[in-house]
């Protein structure tokens, strides 16, 4: 992510109702296509939502801040986090107890 898309996101955090789009890229001082590129690259990345919205008879897009891509339940197996992350013990993966027993819970063997 580049400077100009890291100042967007914060501008769009920044309100919990989101942000216009075209009062974004009057923020940024960026064009509006220019804005539009930054914005479908974080819809892409599933960090914003945008709904299209009115505003003084001007079609426009509100963007809101969806909290990004992070898929934590990826990283659960029936309750169990998975043990390896944040792990700072130099083991061998298939010789680590607790990876195995999470790995048990997802149904799968070593």
């Amino acid at each position: 992510m580049d400077e100009i898309e890291e100042r967007a996101l914060k501008l769009i955090r920044r309100s919990s109702d989101g942000i216009l789009q075209n009062q974004l890229w009057k923020e940024l001082e960026i064009d509006s296509r220019r804005c539009t590129r930054i914005i479908r690259r974080l819809l892409d990345a599933a960090m914003v939502e945008r709904e299209s919205v009115v505003v003084d008879g001007i079609r426009t897009y509100r963007i809101r801040f969806t909290g990004g891509t992070r898929k934590f339940e990826l990283l659960i197996a029936g309750n169990l986090f998975d043990p390896c992350v944040g792990c700072i013990d130099e083991c061998k993966p298939h010789r680590c107890a607790q990876l195995n027993k999470w790995i048990r819970g997802l149904g799968a063997e070593l």
